[in-house]
């Protein structure tokens, strides 16, 4: 199979131990590749990811990470599968002294974020009139636990979804790691016209500081997710006055910052 012909998941050979019988059968598993992402010729990483949706997800990164402001400073991107690249084009240069800053974020195969995660829990925090009522999450966790056949069938990917108005997401994406399925939704909406002010992130992993600072670099207001946040999460969404939603699962979810937007 050659790298142009492989997808979000490879059917490879396993053996089973099913109620005591032995069965070798072939099983989806989800695909990792080693991305890089280059701008203005300058490297800037390489992060291990599926091998879907690389233009948004190289547009979501490098938004997520502050190296681009909007779409439409991008003159050129150019996908190359079989060396597994993006090449990205801007008139301008941006300040590549972030690259300086980088940390590596919790999990996910070493992903990493370049703004300071510090400089963004002292911005201004954002403020809208966005709400979603108790019942709208509660469609949102039950499609969330089914939107994606490739996730239930691997068990190897999340997903990430954004909700327009409390609606059932129309944007969706799978990946190895939480991290790079939130930039490929935000790259998604960005090419789409980047307003995030009626959008809730839904995602199905951990939410922790870099999720966290991913939505804020948006405007995001709404986290919704399966799984829970950590305490550093929690702490900087109450600076930033973003509402975590976490346990997201059918009828029953947990508030952990800013109630005021869940209308009970």
């Amino acid at each position: 199979m050659t790298s142009e012909e492989l997808g979000a998941s490879v059917d490879m050979e396993v053996t089973r131990l099913q109620n005591g019988e032995v069965i070798v059968r072939q099983q989806p598993v989800a695909t990792e590749i080693p991305f890089t992402i280059y701008l203005n010729d300058h490297e800037i990483v390489t992060i291990q990811c599926s091998p879907s949706d690389l233009k948004v997800f190289s547009y979501g990164f490098l938004f997520a990470s502050c190296l681009l402001r909007n779409e439409d400073e991008v003159s050129s991107c150019i996908i190359d599968q079989g060396r597994w690249t993006a090449h990205l084009e801007t008139p301008e240069a941006p300040d590549f002294s972030i690259l300086n800053k980088r940390h590596f974020t919790s999990g996910c195969g070493k992903g990493v974020t370049f703004a300071n995660v510090a400089e963004v829990v002292y911005r201004h925090p954002l403020e809208s009139n966005l709400s979603v009522s108790a019942e709208e999450i509660g469609k949102i966790a039950e499609w969330l636990q089914c939107c994606s056949p490739l996730a239930r069938e691997t068990g190897g990917l999340h997903t990430a979804g954004l909700s327009h108005n409390g609606a059932i997401p129309e944007i969706l994406a799978d990946d190895i790691g939480r991290h790079n399925a939130v930039d490929k939704v935000i790259g998604m909406r960005l090419l789409e016209g980047g307003d995030f002010s009626t959008m809730a992130l839904v995602c199905s992993g951990r939410i922790s500081s870099e999720i966290l600072q991913k939505a804020k670099r948006a405007g995001i207001e709404i986290i919704i997710a399966r799984s829970a946040p950590t305490h550093q999460a929690i702490l900087r969404s109450r600076d930033m006055n973003v509402t975590v939603v976490g346990f997201a699962r059918g009828s029953n979810f947990t508030i952990y910052t800013h109630p005021e937007r869940v209308m009970m």
